[in-house]
């Protein structure tokens, strides 16, 4: 379609949305201004996600309770709204409208727990990640030797079954843990001590073996720093696993407690930012490279990118980091320069990050706004693209062939801006897991535009 019929319809249609609701503003004043204010209250909460109410899911949740309140509010008590039988029944009005609160509640509360207990994906797309009976110990093959299977520590399945035992107990599919603590916070203390003194008291395998199996997400989110009685286990949790146990967490673990405490919120705790700045800070040189390809190749929008940049609160700590990234990458150049053992290990692999457009160069546009390339159909894979990315990754001195438990590094650009949390970006990691059945050789991240 043309650039100028696009735009005249556009146009048209803005003309056409505003008659009609001046219209029924004519029709419904008090109804449509209401509407009006939720509106742009809507558009506040989702535009400004640095804003208070995000710095935790408890608070979200609560504001999209009292939001569907004061929706149906609006709904059944406005006079002159079409569904005001709140005004001839203000008691089944009233019921409508804690109702209305309830489903939110529950509905919110259960999508989150949807998303935050998934698996960290790059273990399901690598299956030499695992630290126990693969061929490989997790890094790209011409670095990292092939070893023989390792058998696991004998408590490693024993340990999981406590952990999983005590998440279990206060995780409660039904009642909100809000109510569950009150009711149950004997019970609740007792498993939250339980499994922070797991953590504290495994060994040093076990530990690394554990962590890739569990759902380190929704084991954070639920235990909880119970402030009314001192009881800060959720800070005791992960101070363990961040700062007091982690030179005893390998890459891949490391990994997974960043992503942990990225579904988490780091603004849920004051003390996120340097729970963060501690891990990174401890991984140097090439862990600290694999660090951050692990964390842009899980196949979703909590990157190494979006940590620092929107995760992270405070200016001095994202200085620190970007800093260290600094100092590690010149430690890593001096290697190679002077052509030390190390230097000369990393001369076969490319170190190099992929970064490249989707359309009009992995898909066809087909048309404006998508792009210009009118000789495959729209959205038309191009032919030999993926092995392309995949030679890439490759380069010239490692191996000839891709394998189970190489890191790959691919990186898509897109000019499409960030909408509250990841309404827009889960489409294309949506066509990356796609574009993975169909052969291509990585998890893909994506930046996209402000």
């Amino acid at each position: 379609m043309d650039k100028v019929v696009l735009m005249l319809l556009v146009l048209l249609s803005l003309l056409v949305l505003f008659l009609l609701l001046l219209a029924a503003f004519a029709r419904a004043p008090i109804f449509l201004s209401c509407v009006a204010a939720l509106c742009y209250l809507l558009l506040h909460f989702v535009s400004d996600e640095r804003s208070g109410v995000h710095r935790a899911q408890e608070f979200e949740n609560r504001f999209w309770t009292a939001f569907a309140c004061l929706c149906s509010t609006a709904a059944l008590f406005a006079a002159d709204s079409p569904l005001a039988f709140g005004l001839w029944s203000p008691s089944l009005g009233f019921l409508t409208v804690l109702a209305s609160g309830a489903a939110m509640h529950c509905y919110d509360r259960m999508r989150h727990r949807a998303a935050i207990g998934r698996s960290v994906s790059f273990l399901a797309r690598r299956p030499g990640a695992l630290p126990y009976g693969g061929a490989s110990s997790g890094g790209r093959g011409p670095v990292r030797r092939a070893v023989a299977p390792v058998p696991p520590p004998a408590d490693l399945e024993e340990t999981l079954a406590e952990i999983n035992a005590a998440l279990s107990a206060i995780d409660r599919n039904i009642l909100p843990s809000t109510i569950n603590n009150m009711v149950r916070s004997k019970a609740t203390m007792r498993n939250e001590a339980r499994i922070i003194r797991l953590f504290q008291e495994c060994r040093r395998e076990t530990l690394n073996g554990v962590i890739p199996r569990l759902r380190l997400g929704l084991l954070f989110y639920k235990v909880k720093d119970h402030r009314r009685i001192d009881g800060f286990n959720r800070t005791q949790l992960i101070e363990t696993l961040a700062v007091n146990r982690v030179a005893h967490l390998t890459v891949l673990s490391r990994a997974i407690v960043l992503d942990g405490m990225q579904q988490l919120k780091l603004s849920a705790n004051v003390r996120g930012d340097c729970w963060v700045q501690n891990i990174i800070l401890s991984t140097k040189q090439d862990d600290l490279s694999e660090l951050k390809t692990l964390s842009d190749t899980k196949g979703d929008y909590y990157t190494m990118h979006k940590l620092v940049y929107r995760d992270i609160v405070s200016d001095v700590v994202r200085g620190r980091i970007l800093a260290h990234f600094r100092t590690q990458a010149g430690v890593q150049a001096s290697h190679a320069a002077m052509k030390t053992t190390r230097g000369r290990i990393r001369a076969q692999r490319p170190w190099r990050k992929i970064l490249s457009d989707i359309d009009d160069t992995l898909l066809a546009g087909g048309s404006f706004p998508a792009g210009m390339d009118k000789r495959y159909g729209k959205k038309v894979l191009y032919p030999g693209v993926l092995a392309f990315y995949k030679e890439l990754d490759l380069g010239v001195t490692g191996p000839d062939e891709w394998q189970d438990g190489y890191l790959g590094n691919l990186t898509f650009l897109s000019a499409r801006p960030h909408v509250y949390k990841d309404v827009l970006q889960k489409k294309s990691f949506e066509k990356f897991a796609r574009m993975r059945e169909r052969g291509m050789h990585t998890n893909a991240s994506l930046l996209a535009g402000d």
